[in-house]
């Protein structure tokens, strides 16, 4: 898929990291996630900012431990894709903290 489409998650990124949001071209590589956020992926996100998630997507499997062998692993990545990639609906966080059994970052920071 190669169409140009107007990135949900590029302003995301842009506050994040000070990027321009952009309009991209579509995800360019297999996306591993299972219906239905494997659809809103294909159809918000960017291939720039599917890159930057599948980098950070490291990160957070090393820092959490999770195994990906495990069911209860995968819907805690996906909560954290959605939160990173700006997928939830309204002002609310894309990741449901309570859901996974984890604390909000701003609970956690010191």
């Amino acid at each position: 898929m190669t169409d140009q489409f107007n990135c949900r998650a590029c302003p995301v990124r842009s506050t994040r990291s000070g990027a321009e949001v952009t309009t991209g071209a579509a995800i360019s590589t297999p996306v591993p996630f299972g219906s239905p956020l494997r659809e809103q992926l294909l159809e918000a996100v960017c291939d720039t900012c599917w890159q930057e998630w599948m980098q950070m997507q490291i990160k957070i499997i090393n820092e959490l431990a999770l195994n990906l062998g495990d069911a209860r692993s995968h819907e805690i990545l996906e909560a954290h894709a959605r939160d990173f990639l700006g997928l939830s609906d309204g002002a609310e966080s894309g990741t449901d903290f309570a859901k996974i059994g984890e604390r909000p970052p701003e609970e956690t920071e010191h």
